[in-house]
């Protein structure tokens, strides 16, 4: 059983490698994101426990998994550089170096709260990466419509 989770595993490092290297992404950056999200997840369960919050497996699942999907939002970037044949290779790397920030923040505040026993108001910077990054496509994405149309009106 265990031969077969690590097989499985060992195949979805080599697939997760082979698509970050394709789209030129810095696979160390990646790791550092994953480890910290891995650790921010530890110090949330962490935190949860001292605070006498439940705690609940879907609840950790949904957490870990939202997690996860965040590291779409540079693949999506770098799938959309590939794709329009533009180099969006700094902006990856930018919105990497945010998420990583993010997380660092994150990890930081769920220590305060266990050293502290009390609740911190966690600073939702991925909700202001992600609008912010959103707002950056959007006015790209007219930009590159004037150039083909100059005639086009865009109402800001």
């Amino acid at each position: 059983m265990m031969q077969k989770i690590s097989e499985y595993s060992d195949a979805i490092k080599l697939l997760l490698y082979g698509i970050f290297i394709y789209l030129e992404m810095d696979t160390g950056i990646v790791k550092v994101l994953f480890y910290l999200m891995v650790m921010d997840t530890f110090l949330g369960i962490i935190k949860t426990i001292v605070l006498d919050n439940v705690f609940s497996f879907k609840k950790l699942a949904l957490g870990f998994v939202s997690k996860l999907a965040v590291l779409l939002i540079p693949t999506a970037l770098a799938l959309m550089s590939i794709g329009l044949n533009y180099n969006f290779k700094w902006f990856v790397t930018i919105v990497m170096d945010l998420l990583i920030v993010s997380d660092g923040i994150s990890i930081i505040s769920n220590i305060i709260a266990i050293k502290t026993k009390k609740e911190i108001e966690n600073f939702d910077a991925v909700t202001l990466i992600l609008k912010s990054v959103r707002n950056g496509l959007i006015q790209l994405f007219k930009k590159l419509l004037i150039t083909i149309d100059p005639k086009f009106h865009i109402e800001k």
